[in-house]
């Protein structure tokens, strides 16, 4: 990880009901759902305008929401990697922001310019501010020394776990 070489802050969001902030590009129609329905009207459907999780269309949904909104914040998508964007900056520095669905890594050399960059996402997406990133996709990262060290040893262990491999193991 490019981070890690470099030795960058890697800072963590959550995306809180990321799958709600889907646009719907085609309409859709549902019944209304027990415990909601509106006396007097209970044979009427609801036009659905946003996305609601269990809606195929959920996920394609936030990603283009998720995808207009970094380009306006000044990202541009890497075509190699759909999850990374990078934001460069007049004096050669940059953002660059990692997403798998709803959640969110954010580095890069300058500190103050990546806390910036994370306020104005967080100002348009309702997040959990994670810090200073601890775990992403199961890799486990700690900061020791000016050095990241990453590694994915708590997951290991749990799918030796899962099929009975842990017995008589070391661990590390």
């Amino acid at each position: 990880m490019l981070a890690a070489l470099e030795k960058w802050k890697i800072e963590g969001l959550d995306v809180k009901s990321a799958f709600l902030y889907g646009t719907l590009d085609e309409e859709l129609y549902m019944e209304q759902p027990q415990g909601f329905k509106v006396p007097g009207n209970e044979h009427k459907v609801l036009h659905l305008k946003k996305a609601i999780y269990g809606l195929k269309q959920a996920a394609r949904a936030w990603w283009h929401e998720l995808d207009r909104s970094l380009k306006a914040l000044g990202f541009s998508r890497l075509y190699a990697d759909a999850g990374i964007f990078v934001a460069k900056h007049a004096d050669r520095t940059m953002v660059i922001i990692l997403v798998y669905v709803d959640d969110i890594i954010l580095t890069g050399p300058n500190t103050t310019l990546v806390a910036s960059k994370k306020k104005l996402f967080m100002d348009k997406w309702e997040c959990c501010n994670l810090g200073e990133c601890r775990e992403f996709l199961r890799m486990r990262m700690e900061y020791r020394g000016g050095k990241t060290y990453l590694d994915q040893v708590p997951y290991l262990e749990k799918i030796l776990k899962r099929f009975g491999m842990l017995q008589g193991m070391y661990h590390v």
